[in-house]
C-alpha cells in the first residue's frame, strides 16, 4: 500500500523510519531512498507557488496536509535532507531536454538530481536541463529552525 494513501500517523511514522533509516548511509544512497520515498506522493498540479514560499507549510504540517505538487514533493525531499544534516542543497526550476518545466532538488553540486524522474538520480546530468530559477532555501530552512 501507499504509504501516502494511509493515515497522518503512518505517514509521520513512515517519514520518521525514513529518515532513521538513512542516518548512516552515503549520500548518494541518502539521496536515492529520499528519491524513491517521495516519488510515491499522489501528484496534483497546483498547490505552493514560490512567490508565497513564506507561507509554505512546515514539515509536519506537510505530512498532515498530504497534498503534493511538485514543489511541494521537492519541498518534502529537502526537509528530509536538512532533517539528516545534509547542507549542500540547490532548489531549482528548469526545463528538461523534452522541453517540460521540472522543479529539481540539487544535492552536492548537482552530483545527485531529486524529484525528476523515478529511480534517475544518479543517472542525470546537470547539463540535460536549463535551470529558469533558483530558489532560496532561506523560508524553507526558518520552518525547522536550522539557519
Amino acid at each position: 500500500m501507499n504509504i501516502f494513501q494511509g493515515s497522518y500517523e503512518n505517514r509521520l511514522q513512515g517519514w520518521f523510519t525514513l529518515r532513521t533509516n538513512l542516518n548512516n548511509l552515503s549520500i548518494k544512497n541518502q539521496c536515492i531512498e529520499i528519491d524513491k520515498w517521495w516519488q510515491k506522493t499522489p501528484l496534483v498540479n497546483h498547490y505552493l507557488h514560490t512567490d508565497f514560499m513564506h507561507e509554505w507549510p512546515g514539515p509536519w504540517e506537510l505530512i498532515v496536509e498530504n497534498n503534493y505538487c511538485l514543489y511541494a514533493r521537492a519541498l518534502g525531499m529537502i526537509y528530509t535532507l536538512l532533517l539528516l544534516g545534509v547542507k549542500d542543497i540547490d532548489f531549482v526550476d528548469a526545463i528538461d531536454n523534452n522541453n517540460e518545466d521540472v522543479v529539481l532538488v540539487l544535492v552536492d553540486n548537482a552530483k545527485y538530481i531529486l524529484n525528476y524522474w523515478p529511480d534517475t538520480v544518479v543517472n542525470n546530468c546537470l547539463q540535460d536541463f536549463k535551470i529558469t530559477k533558483q530558489h532560496s532555501l532561506k523560508p524553507i530552512i526558518t520552518k525547522i529552525g536550522q539557519i
